[in-house]
């Protein structure tokens, strides 16, 4: 999987929230290390089943 970089700050056409695609990698090194993207980390997500709660009858 290849690194996905979120703007920010303003880069060229990109407002701060959007992902930066196709930028030769000395400008994405050089735009990482001014502070103007950041990598993105995409949130883990949990894979483990939760075990099932068995239902009880409802008493009137």
């Amino acid at each position: 999987m290849t690194k996905q970089y979120k703007a920010v700050q303003p880069v060229g056409r990109a407002a701060p929230g959007d992902f930066i695609e196709d930028l030769p990698e000395a400008q994405i090194n050089q735009l990482l290390a001014d502070g103007l993207i950041k990598e993105h980390q995409p949130a883990e997500t949990n894979t483990e089943s939760k075990p099932a709660v068995k239902a009880e009858g409802v008493k009137k």
